[in-house]
């Protein structure tokens, strides 16, 4: 049996484990304790140690995008050879703050001799660790990288598909979260249907021009992590960005300080990127702008007053 490693403890680690082949798991969690029955399998080991970790060639990172960095340099420490060429799949969704790089751009900083991979797609955690179907993309610029993951995972419930568009397929897991917060406003706000559809066509477009901008394939957006992941995102209350969206509608405060959610982490990233690139991204603005507190009535009244324009 191969060994492979999973760093966070989560929901999103919890259905990786249901997901891959009879391996011999290495979970890297918080608090054992807390996490020990959820994971009950003779094939996982749990710790809280980086060293055990580093130990597996192939790690899943499947925690908060914000604090990637962080635990990768912990794990570095433990890494005895700096041309090691461990395997990555980045599982984590969202835009670094501050240095606006994209999952990828951080792996490869902090360990650049590594293999990397991008695992996106339409998919609850909830219905994975019930081993419902569900299909998903392996991004890497690597074929033998693709082959060698794709072996891991049970393809008979959870469908692997790939490509080498690693901008495209992280820009995409990204912005659906910013695009879901908008539609479960939305939905919050008795707006109805015709709207939602709408600000999901307008938020697609918006995912597209920037991530054409820095480099990724129109044609990425048209799969599994773009449109895929976008719909159903914004398209259920299960989807923890829409919920959001939803009860913020619901509610007079704005508790987000508090909150830990991708869509709330990367939105401010995304909207810098896009001043950055001199790529206008009005939904995502916007939802910056409800978060922050500004008058819901007024934002969504600037966005229906923007100038017309031929459609993208």
């Amino acid at each position: 049996m191969k060994n492979v490693s999973i760093l966070g403890s989560g929901s999103w680690a919890l259905a990786l484990s249901k997901i891959l082949k009879p391996t011999k798991l290495i979970v890297k969690c918080r608090d054992i304790k807390k996490v020990k029955i959820k994971f009950k399998s003779h094939n996982i080991s749990l710790t809280d140690s980086f060293d055990e970790v580093i130990q597996a060639k192939t790690v899943f990172i499947a925690i908060p995008s914000q604090s990637v960095r962080q635990n990768l340099l912990d794990l570095r420490q433990f890494e005895k050879s700096k041309t090691e060429k461990r395997i990555f799949v980045i599982c984590s969704k969202g835009v670094e703050q501050k240095t606006f790089k994209l999952m990828s751009e951080v792996v490869s900083e902090i360990f650049p001799s590594s293999m990397i991979s991008v695992l996106s797609g339409p998919n609850f955690s909830s219905e994975l660790i019930k081993k419902k179907p569900s299909a998903s993309v392996l991004s890497s610029k690597s074929k033998s990288v693709l082959k060698e993951i794709s072996e891991l995972v049970i393809q008979e419930k959870f469908r692997t598909y790939f490509n080498n568009d690693m901008i495209g397929t992280q820009i995409g897991g990204a912005m659906k979260n910013i695009i879901a917060i908008a539609c479960g406003y939305i939905t919050g706000c008795g707006l109805g249907e015709n709207a939602k559809a709408a600000i999901i066509t307008r938020g697609l477009s918006e995912i597209i021009d920037l991530g054409i901008k820095m480099g990724a394939k129109r044609n990425t957006f048209y799969g599994l992590s773009g449109i895929g992941d976008l719909t159903l995102s914004c398209s259920s209350l299960k989807s923890r960005n829409a919920k959001f969206g939803y009860n913020l509608a619901k509610s007079k405060s704005h508790p987000t300080k508090h909150i830990l959610l991708e869509g709330i982490e990367s939105c401010e990233s995304i909207c810098a990127l896009g001043k950055k690139l001199n790529v206008d991204l009005p939904i995502s603005k916007s939802v910056r702008s409800i978060i922050n507190g500004r008058n819901a009535n007024k934002v969504i009244c600037e966005l229906l007053s923007r100038p017309l324009q031929f459609e993208k």
